[in-house]
């Protein structure tokens, strides 16, 4: 199983158990990998669209996506890189006075964290 479909298979397990903390860290770290895995043509497509509806988001690249797969590092990379947005920006706002803030994004990364070593082990 892979990371992706671990996090999703854990997110119903939180949904469930209304964890709230530990739920928007994995739903931001599941959009981090579907985003870096999906990217849109950016090229005018070659062959004709069936009516002027498509044809206008044919011609402007928006009609199709292209969905690529990352390997298991690269998403392991971009789950590790929201605990660490998380722990940037905890310090950031305990350096501004603004605690209750600070010691929830550290609550989340902590959360994502464990279950990413849960995953790797």
């Amino acid at each position: 199983m892979d990371l992706l479909n671990y996090l999703r298979n854990d997110l119903l397990h939180l949904m469930r158990r209304r964890e709230k903390v530990a739920l928007r860290a994995v739903r931001d770290a599941i959009s981090a990998i579907q985003n870096a895995e999906t990217s849109y043509v950016t090229s005018p497509a070659t062959i004709a669209a069936p009516s002027d509806f498509v044809a206008g988001g044919v011609r402007f690249g928006y009609a199709e996506r292209v969905v690529r797969e990352l390997s298991a590092e690269q998403m392991m990379s971009l789950a590790r890189g929201e605990v660490d947005r998380r722990l940037e920006d905890a310090a950031r706002l305990r350096a501004l006075g603004d605690v209750d803030r600070a010691l929830m994004l550290k609550a989340e990364a902590l959360a994502l964290a464990d279950r990413l070593d849960a995953y790797a082990s």
